[in-house]
């Protein structure tokens, strides 16, 4: 189950749920537990896994040992963006989902 015990250690790596990952990859929550939870040998979403996780396809399937071996780079942050996070991880978990439902809206009416 290497697939699994791997995108579970990178979750866990990058503070993140299987809701948020299925978010950020564009699949459905349960998409990435079957994934984590099952013998699964791939993913058609396999890269965009990996993007979002910081790694790579290579890793995720035990091609390779190290996570970080040809792993692009993360993206460069602005200082609005490092500045919203900071903001954000202040906030109480409670708060934190009507403030990604906020923003959310925000960027649907901007958009629109």
């Amino acid at each position: 189950m290497i697939i699994g015990d791997r995108v579970r250690e990178r979750m866990n790596a990058s503070e993140l749920s299987q809701a948020e990952l299925a978010r950020r990859v564009g699949v459905s929550q349960p998409t990435i537990y079957s994934l984590v939870h099952s013998n699964k040998v791939g993913s058609k979403h396999l890269h965009k896994i990996a993007r979002v996780l910081g790694t790579t396809p290579a890793y995720l399937s035990g091609e390779t040992d190290d996570p970080l071996s040809d792993a692009p780079p993360p993206p460069e942050l602005s200082t609005e963006e490092i500045e919203l996070i900071e903001i954000f991880r202040r906030l109480q978990p409670a708060i934190k989902g009507a403030a990604m439902i906020l923003l959310g809206g925000l960027v649907d009416q901007a958009s629109s």
